[in-house]
């Protein structure tokens, strides 16, 4: 059952001491000791005393609530296990409120009650196990969005994935460009300083509060940026270590840091995609970008460039005359993971006036599923394939303005 043995205290009716389910307990190999005890009080005490693994309460609902809340403020390492005849809403929140960790109900069974002390340990030594780590641990979670061909709108996914971060989880989100000479963050958020990656790294081994808080950029949305180089010739002299070391000062200032990367796979590049949680590799429905798509793809796989969750993101996905889902999975022989679709006006407008459309339209189409990737990233099951409006038809033949029916990938790379 556990990987040592457990010590129980047994709080319980002064006539209930000698039940069936106790003696049973009590004989179970992983059982190192069981105290049984008649009395609230004397039980809460034994538990201050002995600090016992875990201690299970068989009274009524206000004494049991009594006694656990007690246990739980006084000795917080004693997990509590409550046993009730009721199974009623209200009780069941009292007790759970009080500091339960599960609340199993009468006539106890013993393969029911077993199974409560599994999980109710699991769960602890999962949470102590994940605690005592978490100070070797970065804070921040790094999502890496990149295009293997240009023009395909990473950079309006990267600038929307972060503002949406920051909508769905209202915590710190920073967004860096790491377009080294012809990063465009600052053009798609309307934001402009002298101060940019390059006063990081040529400062990386001796990064502070001050510094980032000097050299980031605070948005209206709340997120921080990262802006790009101004100088084209300063991107020789960023180096992979440099780059390091400024995404390790993100992450430990912010629970997520979005990286817009360019279409290179340079030193700085794969120092990225080596640390990422998250790859979104972004294409759109066309030959050219597919093709260089799959080659990336193949690439980083072949030569194990990440660790991280690689999701492909179809932008402009449906669009008019573009190819159908199926053979683009097809021809790539990787599943789609989300898609954000084509709506010109909205974005464009967005992209010229420097607003993400998240904030600009947050009720459209493309809006919606920015908000669904975010979810995603930020770790819910979101369905991320959207091929209908919400409350629409389903996008496809007919079902947008001069749309004919698509060709097929293969009739197109052979040019039929």
């Amino acid at each position: 059952m556990t990987s040592r043995s457990l010590r129980i205290i047994v709080i319980t009716s002064p006539d209930q001491l000698d039940q069936e389910w106790i003696n049973r307990l009590a004989r179970e190999a992983d059982v190192e000791g069981l105290d049984r005890v008649g009395s609230v009080a004397a039980g809460v005490l034994l538990a201050q005393q002995h600090r016992p693994d875990l201690v299970i309460v068989d009274r009524d609902v206000e004494q049991t609530e009594s006694a656990i809340r007690q246990i739980f403020t006084q000795v917080p390492s004693t997990l509590c296990i409550a046993v009730t005849p009721s199974a009623d809403v209200t009780s069941l929140r009292r007790l759970v409120m009080a500091g339960a960790r599960d609340v199993i109900g009468r006539p106890i069974q013993h393969a029911d009650l077993m199974n409560s002390i599994h999980a109710v340990i699991a769960a602890e030594r999962d949470r102590v196990a994940r605690s005592s780590a978490g100070g070797d641990r970065r804070n921040g979670r790094l999502v890496v969005v990149i295009a293997p061909k240009g023009g395909v709108g990473a950079t309006t996914i990267a600038a929307n994935l972060a503002v949406a971060l920051r909508q769905v989880t209202n915590t710190g989100v920073a967004l860096a460009d790491m377009g080294l000479q012809f990063g465009d963050v600052g053009v798609h958020l309307n934001i402009w300083s002298r101060h940019t990656l390059y006063d990081l790294v040529m400062h990386a081994y001796e990064l502070d509060d001050a510094l980032f808080e000097k050299v980031l950029q605070a948005h209206s949305s709340g997120i921080k940026v990262l802006l790009a180089p101004h100088d084209l010739e300063m991107a020789g002299d960023i180096s992979r270590e440099a780059v390091a070391a400024v995404v390790h000062g993100l992450l430990e200032r912010h629970t997520y840091v979005v990286c817009d990367t360019w279409s290179f796979l340079d030193e700085v590049t794969e120092t990225l995609l080596e640390k990422a949680d998250d790859v979104l590799v972004v294409t759109t429905p066309e030959v050219p970008a597919l093709r260089h798509t799959k080659s990336f793809l193949e690439h980083i796989s072949r030569n194990e460039l990440t660790r991280g969750r690689i999701t492909l993101v179809l932008n402009r996905f449906p669009s008019v005359n573009g190819i159908a889902l199926q053979d683009i999975q097809k021809h790539l022989r990787y599943p789609v993971g989300a898609n954000i679709p084509s709506e010109g006006q909205p974005i464009t407008h967005s992209i010229n006036r420097g607003v993400p459309v998240v904030m600009a339209h947050p009720q459209s189409w493309a809006g919606q599923s920015f908000l669904n990737l975010a979810a995603y990233v930020a770790g819910d099951g979101a369905q991320l394939i959207s091929l209908k409006r919400s409350g629409g038809k389903k996008a496809g033949k007919g079902s947008l303005p001069g749309v004919k029916e698509r060709r097929s990938l293969f009739s197109l790379v052979r040019g039929a």
